[in-house]
């Protein structure tokens, strides 16, 4: 059975489809885990970066590999759609990623949320942002003790984003977070250019893909440490990577209407 997990927050801006972005494709090439994402934001993100962004290399890829597919599968639904898609017995997935509106004010997004097996928010370590997110988190800390009475797995963690080491105030983040005693990774992403240039075609641990994204090797070991630890704390399973240029799923993004 599918692990659901989704990244969620209450602020824009913090790197919830990026995260998406920038681990969905190492997780399918990397850990071999078949993966399909449900892009539920009103921006599409994730949708309009393999249709308008990665569509022309696609194209390239199969004139000298014309076997070639995406790594994984992309949707996208409205938030009405996610249940019947996690419940269709027909869909064959290690991870469904779920990313919802950024947006914490409907019993829509709760409804998502408490289906996931883990939900992720994206902890920027702007003082602003800093009690909002808290407060969101602290929502997902009564969700998991009710699911945990009713004998539910639920877990939520808060993920560090656009870090900049060295800034006090990611320290003081940590500290918050922290001290309310709320759940979060011990690894992050650190504040990276070639994070904004994630491709849902081309992995970020793809040498080729890192140098043309402007990451380094510190930039793959950050994502590589996320992803372990990722597999780690919701058990998924891991398989022998598939050759370069081959694919676990199928090659279109679906464009079913909200």
């Amino acid at each position: 059975m599918a692990k659901i997990i989704s990244f969620a927050t209450q602020k824009g801006g913090s790197g919830k489809s990026t995260l998406a972005l920038v681990l969905a494709a190492p997780l399918a090439t990397e850990y071999g885990l078949r993966i399909a994402v449900l892009d539920c934001d009103y921006q599409q993100s994730i949708v309009k970066t393999r249709e308008q962004v990665d569509a022309d290399n696609f194209e390239e890829l199969l004139k000298t590999n014309p076997a070639a597919q995406y790594p994984y599968d992309v949707f996208a639904l409205g938030l009405g759609q996610v249940f019947d898609f996690i419940d269709d017995p027909e869909k064959d997935y290690d991870l469904i990623i779920v990313d919802v509106p950024g947006r914490a004010d409907g019993d829509d997004v709760f409804n998502v949320l408490t289906a996931c097996d883990a939900v992720i928010v994206p902890l920027v370590s702007d003082y602003l942002d800093r009690a909002s997110t808290a407060e969101f988190m602290n929502i997902l800390e009564a969700i998991k003790k009710s699911a945990d009475t009713h004998g539910i797995a639920f877990q939520y963690f808060g993920l560090s984003t656009k870090r900049v080491a060295g800034r006090r105030e990611e320290k003081q983040m940590d500290d918050y977070i922290d001290g309310l005693g709320l759940a979060r990774f011990n690894s992050y992403l650190s504040n990276r250019v070639a994070y904004s240039r994630a491709s849902t075609l081309y992995s970020l641990l793809n040498p080729a893909w890192l140098r043309y994204a402007g990451g380094n090797k510190e930039t793959a070991d950050e994502i590589r440490r996320l992803c372990d630890e990722l597999v780690e704390r919701l058990d998924l399973p891991t398989r022998k990577a598939a050759p370069a240029g081959a694919a676990k799923n199928s090659t279109t993004a679906s464009t079913d209407s909200n």
